[in-house]
């Protein structure tokens, strides 16, 4: 049964994936025009589109959260997770996905600044656990965990570059600014470079669990795995 609703949301997280990507070409005139007719806000865009269209246009704008959102329940399935876990992984996401649009005040050059400085002191916490951790791993986990390092790096520099993208440099969240000093250019270059850090932080951090998934299959300590189906209903 469990895999059976598994493969079910896993396919439904799959079509949502599918439709935020190839959904903007059908979107995007649609949007481009409202924004022409003055439909910035969902007031405006009552006024300038079809209900229709909205709900289209909302569709797509949720599309990928709920993409990830279904593949993610969809995966719990797949492993041992006792239902209350489980529950509190999907209200949670569906709450985090019910507000992720919600309007929010810009946030001050000194929010900012504390968030960055958390973020720096946690990035700091990360590696000295992880080297303390790499202390004490098999060798046959020791390559996943630097690719996992690697990972860390990428995430930690597309986290930085955010700093002179959305401020200082080309002032993005300033648009005004930008224009007026002619920084489209340099801003799209640290967007450009935003995308290259994620990619490699996603592809070492693939790496990392790919390799710490082989070294576990051919570990003579390996145990049966933990899946559902060498899971009775005892243990939930």
């Amino acid at each position: 049964m469990n895999k059976k609703i598994s493969t079910l949301l896993l396919t439904l997280g799959v079509l949502f994936l599918l439709n935020a990507i190839l959904g903007r070409y059908i979107v995007l005139p649609g949007y481009l025009a409202g924004l022409e007719q003055g439909a910035a806000t969902l007031e405006g865009a009552s006024q300038a589109a079809s209900a229709w269209e909205i709900i289209r246009y909302l569709l797509w704008a949720y599309s990928f959260k709920l993409g990830i959102y279904f593949f993610i329940i969809g995966a719990t399935f797949r492993t041992v997770m006792s239902s209350s876990r489980r529950w509190v992984v999907a209200v949670a996401g569906l709450v985090y996905i019910a507000f992720a649009y919600i309007p929010l005040p810009v946030p001050t050059s000194l929010v900012f600044g504390i968030a960055g400085a958390v973020m720096t002191l946690l990035m700091i916490f990360v590696v000295l656990w992880w080297a303390n951790g790499r202390s004490h791993l098999p060798p046959s986990q020791k390559t996943a965990s630097d690719y996992r390092l690697a990972g860390y790096f990428f995430f930690g520099m597309a986290t930085y570059t955010l700093c002179p993208l959305l401020g200082v440099k080309t002032f993005a969240l300033s648009p005004e600014k930008m224009i007026q000093f002619g920084l489209q250019v340099e801003a799209a270059s640290f967007a450009f470079h935003l995308l290259i850090e994620l990619l490699l932080g996603w592809v070492f951090t693939s790496l990392s669990l790919r390799q710490e998934n082989e070294s576990l299959v051919t570990s003579p300590e390996r145990q049966v795995p933990d899946t559902a189906e060498n899971w009775s209903l005892d243990h939930e």
